[in-house]
């Protein structure tokens, strides 16, 4: 060997659009530039006091040495307790582990249930990771392309069809999805479980959104339906919600023996999620913060009205408004056609001629679509409709 080279599975692992996407902008800003960056999915407000005063008092009192690698008990019964009460999911404490953030999760629950070269369904559009997270444990990423006629919420009949066509043994879902903010109903959920116990399949459930809910939404788990808890590994936490984003926390729970097998992963791959982090969740699931979650979800339906309603007049560009996340996803395919270019060079442009910095729908497996995040403040969010417009009828 002439040197130390990657082997072949990290080649087919690419970067993540939406750090890239923030990484540049964020590149620009330092040199200078003046950039309205609705990229990344972090919101604009801070960590609720209360939570981030635990995590001072943590380090305070010395609590910062290993834990378990599941995470406290405390926290994981806290946790338990988090999901029973806020969705309708049974689980005992030694059911529901600690990670280090959702897509930490994620990789655990993959490594644990992808068999090498399992094909995986993946319902487009999806976020990002997905794919990565599926090679990364061996298996074989499956794309289901995406039904924007539909909302985005998929048939049922289109997901057993592929399931037979590529002998799929699970799927990774999203609800509310990140990038769309679809929110399927109770019957669409059933009905996509119906197909997973059909067929012997699993399903890794990614919940991060599942309060952030608009118009009377409701958030329903899989693993809360018949036949989906067995089958079920759900993953959910703060992140989003209670902007916990650097503290890199969450929860993944499922049936016990899945749980500890992905506990043993953890125990190799982490040690255990950070300590002071811990101490954090835990006083969020402890200290309901109504006044809290109630300013954030106002903030983010004014932003969500604005955006549906200033994109709708501008020519060639189309937003159904999202039911739940913090993102729109702008159908800009009457705009590519016009000028004749994709979706990726579209938000090239933007970012070089008006400094705005969005995500290409192709990076979700929705072409000809352009990913805002409306996590932004409503200053930055009027600055950004100012630049769309004047890209848009530029000549």
């Amino acid at each position: 060997m002439a040197g130390l080279v990657p082997n072949a599975r990290s080649r087919r692992i690419e970067e993540s659009a939406t750090l890239a996407i923030t990484a540049k902008a964020a590149k620009m800003k330092q040199a200078g530039f003046d950039v309205v960056s609705l990229g990344a999915g972090e919101p604009d407000f801070p960590t609720p006091a209360p939570i981030a005063k635990a995590g001072v008092r943590a380090i305070e009192q010395g609590k910062t040495r290993y834990t378990a690698a599941p995470g406290v008990p405390e926290l994981r019964a806290a946790g338990s307790a988090w999901l029973k009460a806020t969705f309708d999911l049974a689980y005992t404490p030694d059911e529901v582990m600690v990670c280090a953030g959702a897509k930490a999760a994620l990789h655990m629950a993959l490594d644990a249930v992808v068999e090498p070269g399992d094909p995986v369904l993946i319902l487009a559009p999806y976020w990002v990771s997905y794919p990565a997270l599926v090679t990364m444990a061996d298996g074989k990423p499956v794309v289901v392309p995406p039904v924007p006629d539909r909302g985005f919420v998929h048939d049922a009949a289109a997901i057993d069809a592929a399931c037979k066509q590529h002998g799929a043994k699970g799927i990774v879902v999203n609800f509310p999805n990140n990038p769309s903010g679809a929110v399927p109903n109770r019957e669409q959920v059933q009905a996509i479980v119906d197909v997973c116990r059909t067929n012997g399949m699993w399903i890794v459930s990614d919940e991060i959104y599942g309060t952030l809910l608009y118009d009377g939404a409701r958030h329903v788990s899989p693993a809360s339906l018949p036949g989906g808890r067995e089958r079920t590994l759900v993953v959910n936490g703060f992140t989003k919600s209670h902007t916990l984003t650097g503290w890199r926390t969450s929860f993944l729970a499922g049936p016990r023996p899945v749980i500890d097998a992905c506990c043993r992963i953890q125990s190799q791959v982490l040690g255990n999620p950070c300590t002071i982090s811990q101490e954090a969740m835990l006083e969020a699931c402890r200290t309901p913060l109504p006044d809290d979650q109630a300013k954030r979800m106002q903030a983010f339906g004014e932003r969500r009205d604005f955006l549906v309603k200033e994109i709708n007049t501008i020519p060639g560009l189309r937003l159904a408004a999202p039911r739940g996340a913090f993102y729109a996803l702008v159908d800009a395919r009457e705009l590519c056609r016009k000028r004749g270019i994709d979706d990726v060079v579209l938000c090239e442009q933007l970012l070089d001629q008006q400094k705005l910095a969005a995500v290409p729908g192709s990076a979700f497996a929705i072409p000809g679509f352009v990913r805002l995040s409306y996590a932004a403040s409503m200053d930055e969010l009027k600055k950004a409709i100012d630049r769309l417009r004047k890209f848009v009828s530029a000549s």
